[in-house]
């Protein structure tokens, strides 16, 4: 049986973090976004806007079972979760959780006042984050044609 290996991001990934983020968002997420939406979603996971996102500080970390990449996470601002994405054939298993466990390993490195993790949570995403612990913050919201629940998650140390 193969386990699944969370690693940080190198150079030279953002094409195929890219693809399976499109991937998993024309499957589950596009249908709640109207064309604007959509459109400024599809330019912020561009594969050079990936890159130069980590040119500063690496803040990707990847899921792979076997040589497959099952999912990813990009944190922003030490607190906050820019993108969380699994493979349709591998949700389910936990994956995004230990993702965000990683992640959340070396932001309570970088900042050991953390308090909080924040996420704008899209409706496809919510029962995810629930299930890892967040609560809603706010009612639903809609920015740049993406819709998206604030939600926030108090850190134990």
């Amino acid at each position: 049986m193969s386990t699944i290996k969370i690693e940080k991001y190198q150079p030279g990934q953002e094409e195929m973090i890219y693809k399976l983020i499109k991937k998993v968002f024309d499957e589950f997420v596009s249908g709640d976004y109207c064309k604007e939406g959509s459109e400024f979603f599809y330019n912020w996971i561009q594969a050079s806007k990936i890159a130069e996102r980590q040119i500063k500080q690496t803040n990707i970390w990847l899921a792979f079972k076997d040589s497959e990449l099952a999912g990813m996470i990009e944190i922003r601002d030490n607190k906050f979760i820019s993108l969380l994405f699994v493979d349709k054939l591998y949700q389910g298993q936990g994956i995004a959780k230990k993702l965000f466990n990683e992640s959340l390993k070396e932001m309570i490195k970088r900042d050991t006042n953390l308090e909080k993790f924040y996420v704008h949570a899209s409706p496809y995403s919510i029962p995810v984050y629930r299930k890892m612990g967040f609560v809603d913050t706010d009612t639903m919201r809609e920015e740049n044609g993406i819709k998206y629940l604030p939600m926030e998650m108090a850190i134990k140390k």
